[in-house]
């Protein structure tokens, strides 16, 4: 009779010092520590690119210079160089969904998908924030938290100018702001909402869902939680490259710059040249000079509004407003940033006393730079038919080829390395 084989099951005896996950193989756990160390050994001859894994170098081959073959999907038309992505991609438009949850009824399409949503029964989290200790499920979620850290936004508004994090993030910032898009109706109050009709369906039902784990306070929103939980643990991450001061919000850190810029973004449209850093300060100035709480004015028919939604919607159906087409924003660097930039070169390259002369703190950095290209002998951009991006571009632009030796800006130039490029350079 033979004896019938039976299969021993490996421990997993190899543990991740940084999350704690067991692998059964020393590789594995080699190949999962590159997600927390970031190691890319796996770089294309072609172009430089790099992978953390194998396979995602032969994908890449693939795709950008491999062969003509492509696969194509019958649905839609769509091709793939990689067969394995015709396979998601079919997905789509079958629905199938072949992985499931151990722990509910949800399917999905995708590995990784199930992966992360089991973290929700879990509560595993296992990728942390070494700047301020936030954790998540994913290492994508992770990235893109460290870049608001380093202040990355890469997909940015060309309406406007505002920057994001995530490319959805612009996407729904293009439908809701400047298509005004309304999507959500709240069936108490009838108002229509772009986005974040659950938050404020909590205003309705009094509910704030997210406890503090130190005291008895909660919130509405997660985010709430978590920059309150700050006051806790004394975390402030967001720290000014200008004095290097650190905050616990990003809006804190964002008011503390304009300390450094000199913007003053909140303007009054009855005062000449009256503008304010933070738009408490407006409000103070409508209701102690105009004798109104409502500080955004309709230049059209001169009414007033108490938030700046209504004045939108206002603006709509004006009929006193010249319907004048909104200019294309500039593409690169969004303007307070370029602003923020500038404060940290030029405290670097001057002297405290003649920043001190020049009014830096105390103006726009804009004229400060301005004055002093002309107290150097040389013409600044002083063009009012451009817009104040483009002139402030410009003038940065004269003072690199005024400060940066000739040999290494001739060297730049040739490597068309653009001055968005060299400023983030010279002050990192």
């Amino acid at each position: 009779m033979m004896k019938e084989k039976v299969k021993i099951k490996k421990e997993s005896v190899h543990r991740c010092g940084e999350c704690g996950r067991e692998f059964a193989l020393a590789y594995n756990l080699k190949k999962h520590m590159r997600t927390h160390s970031g190691e890319k050994p796996y770089i294309c001859s072609d172009c430089g690119l790099a992978y953390t894994q194998s396979g995602g170098l032969k994908n890449h081959v693939k795709s950008v210079h491999g062969t003509d073959t492509n696969y194509t999907c019958h649905y839609c038309g769509k091709s793939f160089p990689i067969k394995d992505r015709l396979k998601l991609h079919l997905r789509i438009h079958t629905g199938e969904k072949p992985y499931s949850c151990p722990h509910c009824t949800k399917n999905f399409a995708r590995g990784s998908q199930l992966s992360q949503h089991v973290r929700t029964h879990t509560k595993d989290r296992p990728y942390n924030c070494a700047l301020c200790g936030a954790n998540f499920v994913c290492r994508s979620n992770l990235l893109n938290h460290i870049k608001r850290h380093q202040g990355e936004r890469d997909y940015i508004c060309h309406k406007c100018g505002k920057a994001f994090v995530r490319r959805d993030g612009l996407q729904k910032h293009l439908v809701w702001y400047h298509a005004n898009y309304k999507a959500f109706e709240c069936k108490i109050c009838n108002k229509r909402y772009k986005g974040h009709l659950l938050q404020h369906m909590r205003i309705h039902m009094a509910e704030k869902p997210h406890a503090c784990q130190h005291c008895n306070m909660r919130f509405v929103q997660r985010s709430q939680l978590t920059v309150h939980e700050r006051t806790h643990s004394g975390i402030k991450p967001y720290r000014c490259a200008v004095c290097h001061m650190a905050f616990a919000h990003s809006t804190a850190l964002k008011m503390h710059v304009r300390r450094h810029t000199g913007e003053k973004p909140f303007k009054c449209l009855i005062c000449d040249n009256k503008a304010f850093s933070q738009l408490p300060h407006l409000k103070k100035h409508m209701l102690s000079i105009h004798k109104t709480n409502k500080p955004y004015i309709c230049t059209g028919c001169n009414s007033f509004f108490k938030i700046k939604t209504q004045l939108q919607d206002h603006l709509e159906t004006c009929d006193k407003v010249s319907k004048v087409p909104e200019p294309e924003h500039e593409v690169g660097m969004p303007l307070d940033k370029m602003r923020l930039l500038l404060a940290v070169l030029l405290q670097k390259i001057s002297t405290p006393e003649r920043l001190q002369t020049l009014g830096y703190g105390k103006r726009l950095i804009d004229l400060v730079l301005r004055d002093s290209i002309e107290q150097s002998g040389r013409d600044p951009c002083k063009d009012v038919g451009i817009s104040e991006g483009e002139r402030l571009k410009r003038n940065v632009q004269i003072l690199l080829d005024w400060t940066v030796p000739k040999v290494y800006m001739d060297k730049f130039k040739q490597e068309r390395r653009s001055m968005e490029e060299l400023l983030e350079e010279f002050t990192s």
